[in-house]
């Protein structure tokens, strides 16, 4: 059998990098029409106010947390927007947008907002948060609240940071969370506060911070819920898991 000249199997390898660029090229092409349907930089999401700079040393973080930004879905004057990354503004109450990877933020309008959910960073699972006064829900603070539990009963947790001075707070977990780059020459911080609500089925919203609280809405399982967290040690797990076995279990016996 007589080999095939060097001419031939070089134009044969060329049409073979030819046919998988030109499949590539229209990968791309396909991509770039799923990005232009989906209107690119000029979708709403980014077209807000350029999220504002802090031009001051300070320890903690003005985030609800400081594991940066997180990939999540949202619901945005009345449409949904999927695998956007995002970071919640604790001090000013606001949601920010980041496109792709890009450094430029936005502000969104809180108006806007019904809710989104933004992926944890220990579980991988998403978390949900809801726009309460947007929703109309009578004396709901301005913000955000992560929900602990949603049905008939409902329980949130809102998460608030405060611009604070002083000089007698030392120690990068003394302002409520942990700082591993706490500087103790400065004195300025965001504190931290965590608030727990209960929104009934009759629609009247409660703050509340002790376990007598909740125990106290449902009086006919009470015996059974102390045993519950008796024999599951529930009264040593951190409070929003307490009140989220709580309701399972509510609303499991029903």
């Amino acid at each position: 059998m007589r080999a095939l000249p060097k001419t031939l199997i070089a134009l044969a390898a060329m049409v073979a990098v030819l046919t998988v660029a030109s499949a590539q090229d229209q990968k791309d092409k396909e991509a770039t029409v799923l990005y232009e349907e989906a209107g690119g930089w000029d979708i709403p999401l980014y077209r807000g106010k350029q999220m504002p700079e802090y031009n001051y040393r300070f320890n903690g973080t003005y985030f609800w947390d400081n594991t940066g930004f997180r990939r999540g879905d949202i619901c945005y004057g009345g449409k949904m927007y999927y695998n956007v990354l995002m970071n919640i503004d604790a001090y000013r109450k606001a949601l920010y947008v980041r496109y792709q990877d890009k450094v430029q933020t936005w502000e969104l309008d809180r108006d806007l907002i019904d809710w989104f959910t933004i992926m944890d960073w220990l579980t991988g699972q998403p978390v949900k948060y809801v726009n309460l006064k947007g929703r109309g829900v009578k004396k709901a603070p301005e913000g955000f609240m992560e929900v602990i539990h949603e049905g008939e009963d409902c329980i949130f947790r809102q998460v608030v940071k405060s611009y604070r001075e002083s000089v007698e707070i030392s120690g990068y977990n003394r302002i409520g969370y942990e700082d591993r780059n706490y500087n103790e020459n400065v004195f300025v911080f965001f504190d931290y506060k965590e608030t727990f609500y209960f929104l009934g089925r009759d629609g009247k919203l409660e703050k509340f911070s002790s376990q007598r609280f909740l125990l106290n809405k449902y009086p006919k399982l009470k015996k059974a819920l102390r045993m519950q967290i008796k024999y599951n040690n529930w009264g040593d797990m951190p409070f929003k898991i307490w009140c989220k076995n709580i309701m399972n279990y509510v609303e499991s016996a029903k």
